[in-house]
Parts: C-alpha cells; structure tokens; sequence
C-alpha cells in the first residue's frame, strides 16, 4: 500500500461551531457585504448584520414552530439566498439540515423526508409544497409545510417575533463540534439514496481546510457567483468558505441566466462542475466557427495549452509568450469577458475535468483548482492549489488529511472531515470502512512520487469485457465529452466482446454545426445530416481511442436521439451520468450494437 499524510490539521476550539464565522463577522464588519441578490436589472447587497438578524428571526420562528433540538428539517431550494438563511437558522436552533435537490422526483422527495424523520419542511414553490402534502399520510413525522415564494419565511418569521433571544441563545450554547449538522442524501448513480452524517465537526474543519490551502489567495472584495445546487455538499462547502474567507457570495437565478448574470456580478471566483466549463469552452468553440474564425480558435487553444505547460515547467518559450500575447487580445480576452472579466479563479469538483482543459482555461488567464472529495468527507479530500498545481490530477491532500491506495488501486482516506455515517443504516455504515478505520471511497487512483492523486476509474464502474479486459470508462468519456458537438458519452462493454458508446449532441452546438455544413433546419433524423453527424462523431472517438490500447478502444457508437436529463433521471443534479438508468433505457440500442457485430 502506498499512503500519504499532510501537514498537522487544523485546528477548532471547543465553541467553533458553523455559526461562529457568521457572528464573527457581523459583530466585526456589520455593515460588510456578504451576499448579493438579483432584483431587476441588478444585484442588490445583503449586509452581515442583516444577514444574521433575518437568520436570527427565522430561528425564532422555528422554536415557535416547534422544532427541538436534533431535530430535522427538509430544505427543497435551489441556489439562493433563502437556503443559506433557512440552513444557518436551523443550525442555530440546534437542529439538523436535510438538503433535497430541487430537481428531485415525488418518490425521492418522499424517502428523503420519511427516512430523515423531518418534522419540518422548507420548500420553495407551490409546486413543491403541492407535491408534499399529496404525501402527507407517508410522512407521519412531519408536521408542517413552509413555502418560501408563498411568503412562508415571513410568516415563521412572525411566529417568532414574540419570543426573545435568551431561547435560540441557549439553544446556539448547547451545540458543539459534534453536534450533527446536517444529514445530505447522496445523490447517487445507482441505488437509494443514504443520508450521510456531518456534523459542524466536520464542516467546519474541511472549510478550514480549505482556506488553509486556498486563503492566500483571496483579496479583498472578492466575489463568488454561486449556480449549483447548495444541496450538494461542494456548493454549500463554497458558501461556508466564502463566509469565512469574507467572499461576497451572489447568487444566480439559474443556469440559463449565468451569461447575463456573469456580466451583471463579474465574480473573481466560482465553484462548478466540470461540465461547466466543457460548456464555456465549447460555447467558445461554436461562436468562433459560426464567424468563419475556427483555424484562429484552434490555434489559440493549441498556444493557450503550450503556455500554460511551459509555465508549469518553469519557462516560457519566447515565440511562446509572443504568440500568446497576439491571442490574448484575439482570444483570450473574449472568453474572459464572457464569464464576467474578473474572473482569475474557479474551484472545480464532482468529476474529472481533464489535464488539456485544465492547462487551455490556465492558459487564457484562469486558474482552475481542481480537488476530490465525497460527500462523506464534507467533501474536500484533496485539492491543487497555488505553488502546488499539476494538472491531471486532483491534489493533494489537504491539511490532515491522510490518503491510502489499496492493493486493489481503491482509495483510502481519513481524516477530521470523514462523516459519522450512514443516517439509521449501521450495514452501509460499516461497509464503508476497512478493519483499521480507513473510508472505503469507491474510487480507483494513484499516487505520485509528489504526493498527487491522480483519479483512474471508479471501481464499481469497471467495465471488464467479455475477453476479462479492465476498462475505466471515465477517461475515454472525458475526451469524447471535450468535443465541441458532443453533450453526454457513456462508454458500455461489461461482460461484452468490445467497448462501445452511447453518444449525444450538444443542442445548441448542433444547431450551428449544421448551417455551416448544408443541413440547416434539418434534424438528428434526416438520413444526409445522420451521415455526415457521424462522420464528425468518428473522428472524436479516433481521437479518444489514441489514448487508451486497442483491447480498451470504443469499436462502435450509436448517437442517441435525445440528450440525456435530470427530469428523466439520467443525470444527477450535479450532471453526473446515472449510468444504469441509461442502460436500461437504451437496453435495445445495446443490444442492437452487440447483435449486429456478431452477423
């Protein structure tokens, strides 16, 4: 086995609770800006003090409300400023966060509240609140329901105002660092969801963490744009740090609106997923050919990557940095602007976003820290970071943290930030450690000679074909995911004769794809346009098998009619492929594939 352990935790005093930042910095700088809404035209800033008097109002309501201490409340909200307020307001109360997806189905929503034992839910349409109380006589220990576009926060709010401080005081008194904090539902790629155990414990010290190893780089007056989901652990980790870290956090509406919102906000810092940026790039990639300047794209990226690898290297060729120069004002300069113009930082998790992605956004002026984590680790595990920065990988591991590859490539972890457990599931809970303690991730990696880690595969998706084969699909998805027409790819082939792919097009990319080649108004359907699509599609699974041996290589694709989606429960909310989902329900293109190989 191979292991690695960092520099001594951090460390928390008895007190340092979740809260503690928040007060700290009202009592500090009251009049410091520390959100950011939209209203209109533009974003209007919440101040630390009226932050935490309006937390404090609602905590009030929900002791009124009747929620005790340890108990559960259910939050269903997209990214906005209600959901930091209600979350903030329930761990004052001493209670537990139960975070739901916003996106998430009936039968989801109603595990996710029966199995917590939430008393209380928060939701943030009618809509939602509709679908709840169809299910009451499945929930028999909830009692309420609050709506916060139906006015509901001001209501509680109400509710509470009669009671004094002296009761949420004494409640905020009695929570410590192991007091449980929040109970998250993985999201998962397969299975029902389990509800992970965090306590302030282990948020607060992973937030700690992480400015321990990206404090040094924020300034004064930074801003974050925040767009995911703060149901998931990464986003609201970036919310908790912002907090911290004195980062102005705005909010987004939605991602439909994050162009214009870019532009209104000009954040200096943002937290995505790797599709994000696929998305940016291939945004870029699409707008360039549509104004005939594909070849000066190309050749831009190409210089944006070389730059980038020769500064990782310690020197920058001269005709290097001349011709990066030219591109900067060309390029370069354009794609910053279009995320804003200020942006010089992105921390990217969930998935892994690739060495030549990577060193093209470094090389146009924008850092990319990626990191690796779980949700049942808070969830940052390791993290690049500056001074400390190779790409291809994800980090390493951030302070006190210890990483272990097993005998198997399973990667090993431990450290203040590991969860508790699995919520009333003592079997998963055990399952997920070895004898000697340490978290089973699920992940396949390795270590390098400096301590970074580098993600392989994930072991439960291990393709191993019909000729006993091993093939991590996640590597050859990546590459076909880089390509400008390409929107999702999953890579099949478990007890199969060969690896192949399901393929779909990126809509709005397609749409400029086929103007420029004859096949305006046509559709994925029209035989002429299906011929020559495929033909383009060809050539980005040749340039994905060049990475991988002809045993590993993609042997046939099939480019489904439909892009994959959260609603079909294909993706999850953070993008991620639920690859059995798919499989079941392309199982006659699967096997269509399979069949017509064998004629």
């Amino acid at each position: 086995m191979n292991t690695t352990v960092t520099s001594p935790s951090v460390t928390l005093s008895s007190n340092d609770h979740l809260l503690r930042p928040l007060l700290d910095l009202a009592e500090q700088h009251p009049r410091a800006a520390m959100a950011a809404v939209r209203v209109g035209d533009g974003y209007i800033d919440v101040s630390a003090l009226e932050f935490v008097d309006r937390v404090r109002a609602l905590a009030r309501g929900l002791v009124a409300a009747g929620v005790g201490p340890g108990d559960r409340v259910a939050l269903m909200a997209h990214a906005r400023l209600e959901w930091l307020l209600v979350d903030y307001a329930i761990l004052h109360v001493a209670g537990v966060t139960v975070p739901i997806y916003d996106t998430s189905s009936a039968e989801q929503v109603q595990w996710i509240i029966s199995d917590s034992g939430s008393v209380l839910v928060v939701v943030e349409t009618p809509a939602m609140q509709a679908m709840v109380e169809q299910m009451a006589d499945r929930l028999p220990d909830c009692r309420r329901v609050v709506t916060i576009d139906g006015g509901g926060l001001d209501e509680l709010a109400a509710e509470g105002a009669g009671r004094g401080d002296a009761i949420i005081d004494d409640r905020l008194a009695t929570v410590d660092l192991d007091t449980l904090a929040t109970i998250v539902y993985t999201s998962g790629t397969t299975g029902r969801p389990k509800g992970c155990m965090l306590t302030h414990r282990n948020l607060h010290t992973n937030v700690r963490q992480t400015l321990d190893a990206l404090g040094p780089i924020l300034q004064p007056g930074d801003t974050a744009l925040l767009f995911l989901p703060l149901a998931h652990t990464l986003t609201k980790a970036t919310a908790l740090f912002g907090v911290e870290g004195r980062v102005r956090e705005a909010f987004a509406t939605d991602i439909a609106h994050l162009p214009e919102e870019f532009a209104m906000v000009r954040p200096t810092l943002i937290c995505a997923v790797p599709r994000i940026f696929e998305k940016v790039y291939n945004s870029a990639l699409s707008h360039a050919h549509a104004e005939h300047k594909g070849w000066i794209f190309d050749r831009a990226v190409d210089i944006a990557i070389r730059w980038s690898r020769e500064r990782t290297a310690g020197r920058i060729m001269p005709w290097t940095a001349a011709a990066h120069r030219v591109f900067d004002r060309l390029v370069y300069g354009k794609i910053r602007e279009a995320v804003g113009g200020n942006l010089r930082m992105a921390f990217s998790g969930g998935g892994p976003l690739g060495e030549r992605l990577t060193h093209f956004f470094a090389g146009i002026g924008l850092d990319i820290y990626e990191g690796y984590g779980l949700t049942e680790t808070s969830p940052t595990l390791t993290i690049n970071r500056p001074g400390a920065w190779k790409p291809g990988t994800v980090g390493r591991p951030v302070a006190g943290t210890s990483i272990r590859i097993a005998a198997d490539g399973e990667i090993l972890a431990k450290g203040a930030q590991v969860f508790q457990g699995y919520w009333r599931n003592p079997e998963a809970t055990a399952a997920a450690f070895d004898a000697d303690g340490w978290l089973l991730t699920g992940d396949i990696g390795e270590l390098d000679d400096d301590g970074y880690l580098r993600i392989t595969g994930r072991k439960k998706e291990l393709l191993v074909t019909a000729a006993g084969k091993n093939v991590a699909p996640a590597p050859l998805e990546d590459r076909l995911r880089a390509h400008g027409l390409i929107s999702q790819a999953v890579v099949i082939g478990d007890a199969r004769p060969f690896i192949a792919a399901l393929v779909t097009i990126d809509e709005s990319a397609f749409g400029q794809w086929a103007t420029e080649h004859g096949h305006d108004g046509s559709t994925l359907d029209d035989d002429s346009t299906a011929k020559d699509l495929r033909a383009v599609i060809q050539s980005a699974v040749d340039d994905a098998n060049r990475s991988v041996s002809r045993a590993e290589s993609i042997r046939d694709f099939v480019i489904l009619p439909r892009d994959l989606t959260i609603e079909a429960e294909e993706l999850t909310p953070t993008l991620k492929v639920r690859r059995g989902v798919v499989e079941k329900a392309y199982a006659d293109i699967i096997e269509a594939i399979y069949a017509r190989s064998s004629r």
